[in-house]
């Protein structure tokens, strides 16, 4: 009796680990590429990505800020199913923007102040910021989000600084 000449055990062995090591590989790119990763402690500085989210605001520079699925526990080389990133931190506008934008007439800010700041952020806010918001700003840096409103945010000004405050899920 002749055996089959189709793929040996061995050879479907190896298949096997080899496609599971691509998947892990594969995970890996998914979760270093630009989009964010998992880790709650990694301060970016890079201004494209928040550049294309929110350049409403003006030239943004000066960064400090984490984008990380705020539903993953852990470092995972998997995506959540329905992630839910967080994009949260602080960048500087060109001198006066700040101040032009909070005392223009297109939006009703008040003083409100960031809470739940990460610690790893706490340090590149601005000492004695007098923060302003307002809920019309915030709609316009969000921009048009998906149809099951997974995206918002809050976005702070303090005109004596430049300073931008946002602290935001799902940005487009």
């Amino acid at each position: 009796m002749e055996r089959s000449r189709g793929p040996s055990r061995r050879t479907w062995l190896s298949l096997g680990i080899g496609a599971a090591a691509a998947a892990a590989v594969g995970g890996t790119v998914y979760a270093s590429a630009d989009g964010p990763v998992p880790d709650h402690e990694r301060v970016r500085t890079d201004l494209a990505p928040l550049r294309r989210r929110f350049g409403e605001a003006g030239r943004l520079s000066g960064a400090h800020w984490l984008a990380y699925d705020r539903d993953a526990e852990g470092r995972s080389y998997l995506p959540s199913p329905d992630p839910r990133y967080r994009v949260v931190g602080v960048a500087r506008l060109p001198a006066g923007t700040a101040a032009r934008t909070v005392a223009g007439p297109a939006h009703a800010f008040g003083p409100a102040a960031p809470h739940g700041v990460p610690d790893v952020l706490a340090g590149f806010l601005p000492a004695h910021a007098r923060w302003m918001t307002s809920a019309s700003y915030d709609a316009l840096l969000l921009g048009p989000g998906p149809v099951d409103d997974l995206t918002k945010g809050r976005f702070f000004l303090d005109a004596a600084t430049d300073s931008l405050y946002f602290d935001t899920v799902n940005p487009e």
